[in-house]
């Protein structure tokens, strides 16, 4: 039947939602039409510390470097054959999630489920070289952004506004890991990468685990783990950036 995507809830009894703290991340109008389906059951699957356990089954695992190493065991646990092809893409999300295999989320178990990965037949350094290839606009835009790159007090800022995303010609996917240019500058214990979108800014967060950056998030309405969240904001990026850094430096201000 091919692949469908859709942001509306569709017609279901079984669901089963994978990576996602809350179901209106994937379905703003579930809470509307949650009634249309007394008896459909959702499975959820995930390993944010956000996570609000909104699934009749609950599989989240807060120490799991990704989904996808959850849905591997589970897979493993099951007996159920990983095909190369599906090797794939379970190395591919786990190098993702943990940036290449230098977050802190790169555990002993993620690393041995990689390997087992490899052991299936993947080409892992091509796969690597897919994920971190950039366009030229990409790379144009990411210029533009590290001149933004302010750091105050060990917390480090970067801004990528709209009129920067239509002069290189990039597309805002190509910001999904520009938050780690920050990260890895010397002395910066939390990173902070706003981008600027229609109706408010997009907020990345990065913590070395001196701050909670997934308790920061929260009040803001967002969320995701201790060292890593995110924030949809309604504010304007210079507003934006106001409240979260005072919300940072109050937690730091904690840690003196």
């Amino acid at each position: 039947r091919g692949r469908r995507f859709t942001s509306r809830l569709p017609d279901f009894d079984r669901l089963i939602l994978i990576d996602a703290p809350g179901i209106d991340r994937v379905f703003p109008d579930y809470a509307e039409n949650r009634n249309r389906y007394p008896s459909a059951k959702i499975v959820n699957i995930d390993h944010h510390k956000s996570n609000n356990r909104f699934g009749a089954l609950n599989l989240v695992d807060e120490n799991a470097s990704s989904a996808c190493e959850i849905v591997y065991r589970i897979f493993s646990r099951a007996g159920i054959r990983v095909t190369r092809s599906l090797a794939g893409i379970f190395y591919a999300g786990i190098y993702a999630e943990t940036g290449g295999f230098l977050y802190p989320n790169t555990t002993r178990i993620a690393l041995k489920i990689a390997s087992e990965l490899v052991g299936i037949g993947i080409d892992a350094g091509d796969i690597a070289k897919k994920l971190n290839t950039k366009s030229l606009a990409g790379t144009r835009l990411l210029s533009r952004v590290l001149n933004t790159i302010e750091i105050r007090r060990g917390v480090g800022t970067m801004v990528l506004t709209r009129l920067m995303l239509d002069s290189s010609g990039a597309d805002m996917v190509d910001s999904e890991n520009f938050v780690s240019f920050i990260q890895a500058i010397i002395d910066v214990r939390v990173s902070v990468f706003l981008r600027e979108e229609k109706n408010g800014t997009r907020l990345s967060l990065r913590s070395d685990g001196i701050v909670d950056v997934d308790k920061i998030a929260r009040p803001f309405g967002g969320g995701g783990h201790r060292l890593a969240a995110g924030i949809r904001m309604e504010q304007p990026f210079p507003v934006a950036r106001r409240q979260i850094l005072k919300a940072i430096f109050q937690e730091l201000e904690k840690k003196v």
